[in-house]
């Protein structure tokens, strides 16, 4: 298996699990929870593969991503109650986020895409189906939040069009693969987040642990 469809079914996996978790969290029922978690998934590739004009997205031809999604919701439900619900989430989250940057930055180069078409290839499939997910959870999507989440797959693809060329493509991913999810993990950790506006006064980052669920 190459490693771009290896990262990629990683990425399934993952998403479809963080979007079964939030189904679970919002009390939806098993076709809401399969839904959900199935849009989390692919909706990042199906935005893709619309706005680049591929053809009919993956999605609908690959029936091991769609065996994977099922897999990945049946252990979600199965496992519900021994898990931490906000951990859980954090570390998939992160994890697919990272995945599907690289694999969709991957793909690109290989496609020959120029940089600003390998950034927006890259980004819309690691957020595209997290923002589904949120919409249809009635969240604010997390890119529209002050967290460091869309800006940590930016950092990481542009690193990856910079290096990629020098060491090689898959060094290149694993560096990146790692650099995206600590910036991830890291600044949520740390409260650290991007600039916004309360009571007046710009408020650029509250240093301050986050507690667990």
């Amino acid at each position: 298996m190459e490693l771009i469809s290896f990262l990629e079914y990683i990425g399934v996996f993952v998403f479809a699990a963080s979007g079964a978790i939030c189904a679970i969290e919002n009390r939806m029922d098993f076709f809401g929870i399969l839904t959900l978690a199935a849009v989390t998934a692919m909706g990042g590739g199906v935005i893709r593969d619309v706005v680049t004009n591929i053809g009919i997205p993956a999605l609908f031809s690959d029936y091991i991503s769609i065996g994977i999604i099922l897999l990945s919701t049946t252990l979600t439900i199965i496992f519900r109650g021994k898990i931490k619900w906000k951990t859980s989430f954090l570390l998939l989250d992160a994890i697919g986020l990272a995945v599907f940057t690289v694999a969709a930055g991957m793909k690109a180069i290989e496609l020959h895409y120029n940089f600003l078409t390998f950034i927006f290839v890259s980004l819309i499939t690691a957020i595209g189906g997290g923002v589904v997910r949120d919409i249809l959870s009635k969240r604010v999507p997390i890119i529209l939040k002050r967290e460091i989440y869309a800006v940590a797959s930016l950092i990481g693809s542009t690193v990856f069009w910079i290096i990629s060329p020098w060491i090689g493509i898959y060094l290149s991913s694993y560096l990146c693969l790692t650099l995206i999810f600590m910036i991830r993990i890291f600044t949520y950790y740390y409260h650290i987040h991007l600039p916004y506006i309360e009571n007046g006064k710009i408020i650029f980052y509250f240093n301050q642990k986050k507690s667990d669920d």
